[in-house]
């Protein structure tokens, strides 16, 4: 359309050009009385610069036209760009990523039996490189050391991604736990404290075995005085020169203590540093001096 346009101008305006320049000379100068050459001649001259002059014109105005409507005139074709936006791209972890919602314990094997290797922090995302047969428990590479693989309990764990491409692992043999100790204790004189004009001596003793100790028997004797007396409670106590006591219920394996054996609530009433002293201690698994018991005899001088 708009070139169309712009022939169809330009073809015009040739038109009135060329009209303009074959305009009709008129008649032949008349050489006869009473007319003036020259006169004739310059009248002719004058039209044909006049028609010269209206077809400059009319080619400058249709140029101007034709600038217009190339500035104004709106394309009859419109490109419109086909455009087709690409999916989404999520990205997905090439393992599948465990975090856990409470701080667990990673092992050798799955459960309490296999060694603790590391632990799994909240906030922590460990890859996972395995599963249990029952997926309970992940095969993990321990975020603080990932060269540790390690099995992970799935009860507080999640996991993300394609988990279900993990291969099933085959949990380590489950190890013998070492021997239980047999019920035993060790006894040993720790001291001798002086309370006012009185003295008191202190026993070490320490639960080796596998049972709660909840009462005792002391018998002391002085071998160099022949003095001897009996010393029994319910509770283990201590007592200190400050006359602080501290008493327990009960001596738990792998607990130790420090006893204070005296007769009848008093202090020794005499100084028994250089005597030979014998200390038979009995210790037993219920209260009122029942259940198993175990005796040891230690001898000291203090």
């Amino acid at each position: 359309m708009f070139w169309k346009k712009c022939i169809s101008m330009i073809a015009s305006v040739l038109l009135i050009f060329i009209s303009a320049c074959s305009m009709p000379r008129g008649s032949a100068v008349d050489n006869g009385t009473g007319r003036d050459p020259t006169a004739a001649f310059q009248r002719r001259v004058a039209e044909i610069v006049a028609s010269t002059a209206a077809a400059q014109t009319a080619l400058a105005n249709a140029l101007a036209s034709t600038l217009t409507a190339m500035a104004t005139d709106t394309p009859e074709f419109t490109f419109s760009p086909s455009y087709t936006p690409s999916p989404a791209f999520t990205l997905t972890p090439e393992f599948p990523m465990v975090s856990v919602t409470v701080q667990t314990n990673c092992r050798f094997g799955p459960g309490a039996p296999f060694d603790i290797l590391g632990i799994m922090n909240i906030g922590e995302t460990a890859e996972a490189v395995g599963r249990s047969a029952n997926n309970d428990n992940w095969i993990i590479r321990l975020p603080s050391n990932p060269a540790i693989t390690c099995w992970l309990w799935g009860y507080y764990a999640s996991i993300t991604g394609n988990w279900q491409a993990l291969p099933v692992i085959t949990p380590p043999p489950t190890p013998t736990p070492p021997p239980t100790p047999p019920p035993g204790f060790t006894a040993n004189y720790a001291g001798l404290d002086e309370s006012a004009s009185n003295f008191a001596m202190n026993l070490k003793i320490i639960n080796t075995g596998n049972i709660n100790w909840e009462s005792l028997k002391v018998t002391i004797t002085d071998l160099t005085t022949s003095y001897t007396f009996t010393h029994e409670n319910d509770v283990f106590k201590t007592k200190f020169k400050t006359t602080v006591t501290v008493m327990q219920d009960f001596l738990n394996p792998g607990e130790e203590f420090i006893e204070t054996p005296y007769n009848l609530y008093q202090y020794w009433s005499y100084d028994p540093s250089g005597h030979n002293i014998t200390a038979t201690v009995t210790l037993y698994s219920e209260n009122g001096f029942t259940g198993i018991s175990i005796s040891k005899t230690i001898n000291f001088t203090p």
